[in-house]
């Protein structure tokens, strides 16, 4: 066997090493199943070569062209899909059929090329051990074509995704860059040189490097657990903090502003992707995050409020491949809010008082200022309320009307002084002996007291108390001796409106005044 054909061996079996550590890595995701057939493809190739350099006889050599090729064309169709998954392009069907044409055809052109001769124009058999020496034919260089086209294309993905993207993310794409110009440029090497200087395709050797840098890739930069997104159009310009978490909670990629937030903070963001999320970030923003989604509201180091959003990202069967967390500084909005809501609060408060001065003024005004007493403003309105009140309760309500006696004579005689001190201890003498908001100074002399619950004959029994008690009243004129009149009416026996019961407690008025004074009238 030739000594290069035992090193395209050991790249056989570097290549198919890497393919199991990738399968077992990481099964299930986008990028997996195309590095995983691009190395399986690789490994066909390579075992093709060897296989056709350890003297293998001459109707076997020639059918070893067959696994040959379809380890190339499996190679460079695997490499592009795989490209394709990293830089966030599923595998669609149809592009999957298209690229599959190529290989297709190129299996039926060697199937068929002992009667064609358009891939291999010439083969001669010679050497010990028997070698198997070609002359390229037309197809051959249309098929190297297409595959250096494939593998342009896919180095030009890797290479703009190189440049949109940062950290973690950078340093893979980088890694499958080279991984992918290495054996490229030794087929090229490869095709170029004449058959009878180097007999053995060494390009299966190449990808053993390819091999060690996707094994690197895999086991130490996580490269099947990369969360492909349209960096460039989204991420990179936004203005909020994005930070992907993949399932082991490793921080595998931040965007510009994500580092700024965490450089903020007091954490270096340049240096935070592809360490462990829990310890390149704030513990504040760990434990907004949590253990799944959610959308809280975090205080970072430093006073910095920043809106945490945390989603699943999951691949097209709805399996898990980590997180994204989208943090936004908002605290402006929630100093604006605060200060609105004290705003808000202080308002609040100048509205409650202006409601109390309100109802205070409204009470000072349904006040009489001499006696304090309620004055006769509300006292209708609030007669019908009560009066509605104790019907529907079934209960009576009566009032007394009572009148000063002479009350114009000790105006007249002793001063309006006098005549104010009067008013104010009959106002006493009848709050006292009454509920306070009872009793309403009605006119002038005049008041009157309302008694709920009670019927006539006990209202008229009340108001004898409250006359006596108002001939009680003393001035400092001892001349001035003070008694009242009072006419007792009661709903609904005397009326059941205020109009009604104050007229006829009038006429009660009336008849005691005119019946000699200080004494009580029950209205007829």
């Amino acid at each position: 066997m030739a000594p290069l054909a035992l090193l395209v061996a050991l790249a056989c079996v570097i290549t198919a090493a890497t393919g199991y550590l990738a399968a077992r890595a990481r099964r299930g995701t986008p990028a997996a199943g195309p590095l995983t057939g691009t190395l399986a493809a690789v490994t066909l190739w390579g075992a093709a070569v060897v296989a056709m350099n350890a003297g293998t006889p001459r109707p076997w050599l020639d059918l070893l062209v067959l696994p040959q090729y379809l380890g190339v064309a499996g190679a460079v169709l695997g490499i592009r899909l795989f490209a394709d998954a990293v830089t966030g392009r599923p595998p669609r069907r149809r592009r999957v059929l298209l690229l599959s044409v190529e290989p297709v055809l190129l299996l039926v052109v060697v199937a068929l090329d002992p009667w064609w001769r358009l891939l291999h124009a010439t083969v001669e058999h010679t050497g010990d051990p028997l070698l198997r020496f070609v002359t390229p034919g037309p197809l051959f260089w249309v098929h190297s074509g297409y595959s250096y086209l494939v593998v342009l294309s896919t180095a030009l993905s890797l290479w703009q995704l190189r440049r949109s993207s940062s950290g973690l993310q950078r340093r893979q794409a980088g890694t499958m860059l080279l991984a992918v110009s290495v054996p490229f440029a030794t087929n090229l090497v490869v095709v170029l040189t004449p058959a009878h200087l180097l007999n053995v395709d060494v390009t299966p050797v190449a990808f053993a490097v390819t091999g060690v840098l996707f094994a690197y890739a895999v086991l130490q930069q996580d490269l099947l657990r990369l969360v492909p997104v349209a960096r460039s159009l989204v991420v990179d310009t936004v203005s909020d903090a994005v930070l992907v978490v993949d399932e082991r909670d490793q921080l595998v990629d931040v965007n510009p502003a994500g580092r700024d937030l965490l450089d903020g903070a007091g954490w270096p963001g340049a240096t935070a992707a592809g360490r462990s999320f829990r310890e390149a970030v704030d513990p504040a923003l760990v434990r907004a995050v949590g253990e799944g989604e959610g959308d809280v509201v975090a205080t970072l180091a430093g006073g910095t409020q920043v809106d945490v959003r945390t989603r699943w990202i999951r691949d097209p069967r709805g399996r898990v491949l980590g997180r994204v967390v989208v943090a936004r500084d908002v605290t402006a909005q929630v100093a604006a809010a605060r200060a609105v809501e004290e705003a808000n609060a202080r308002l609040r408060a100048q509205v409650a008082t202006i409601e109390e001065l309100r109802a205070e003024l409204a009470e000072e005004a349904a006040r009489d200022p001499l006696t304090g007493l309620r004055n006769r403003r509300r006292f209708v309105d609030d007669l019908a309320q009560r009066l509605a009140a104790t019907a529907a309760a079934g209960q009576p309500l009566s009032l007394v009307l009572l009148d000063v006696d002479r009350f114009k004579g000790i105006n007249d005689t002793h001063g309006h002084a006098v005549g104010d001190d009067v008013l104010v201890g009959v106002a006493q003498a009848l709050s006292t002996h009454a509920r306070p908001e009872d009793v309403v100074r009605y006119g002038g002399e005049e008041f009157v007291v309302l008694l709920p619950h009670l019927d006539a004959d006990a209202a008229r029994a009340r108001a004898e108390v409250l006359r006596a008690a108002c001939g009680q009243v003393r001035v400092e004129v001892e001349a001035v001796r003070i008694t009242v009149s009072a006419g007792v009416a009661t709903s609904p026996d005397h009326g059941s409106t205020p109009d009604e019961l104050l007229l006829a407690a009038d006429r009660a008025l009336y008849e005691a005044k005119e019946g000699g004074r200080d004494q009580v009238v029950l209205a007829d």
